[in-house]
């Protein structure tokens, strides 16, 4: 009897574990951008912001970008040019490998593919040129790698 109790007692936990639900690919991808409680990303000294493989980071010095997860929203500074100072964010498509903003600057209504690797987080867009030729500077293709922290 006494070598059945704990047999009994494995087979019980391996029960009850049984209901858990795992987590959806989406949650998934939610959790590595942006973790429980959101990420702030940062320019830092290891970043870069790349417009057609030429390095513009000095026109970008403060540039953050926080992503909530939970809510889907997003805050920045340093980059007003490229992006809204807040808004809302979603997944495009069913790869979650690409996220699109909510706004009226150039790195909004595009999808932006983005990698994560440990705290690094590059992210890759394109801005078109815009009807009537307003903002056309900003044109191009776009690699920004941002820091976690």
């Amino acid at each position: 009897m006494k070598k059945l109790f704990p047999l009994l007692l494995l087979c019980l936990g391996l029960l009850a574990s049984c209901g858990e639900d795992p987590k959806t690919p989406e949650e998934l991808a939610l959790e590595k951008i942006s973790g429980a409680q959101g990420f702030t990303y940062t320019l830092g000294s290891t970043g870069y912001v790349k417009r057609n493989q030429v390095d513009e980071s000095k026109f970008y010095t403060g540039l953050s970008l926080r992503l909530q997860g939970t809510t889907k929203s997003y805050t920045s500074s340093g980059a007003s040019d490229l992006f809204d100072a807040s808004g809302n964010w979603e997944f495009v498509g069913t790869n979650f490998d690409k996220i699109r903003l909510t706004g009226s600057k150039p790195a909004s209504q595009v999808d932006i593919s983005y990698t994560k690797n440990g705290q690094e987080l590059v992210l890759v867009f394109s801005v078109p040129t815009p009807p009537g030729g307003r903002v056309a500077s900003l044109t191009g293709n776009y690699e920004i790698k941002l820091t976690g922290n």
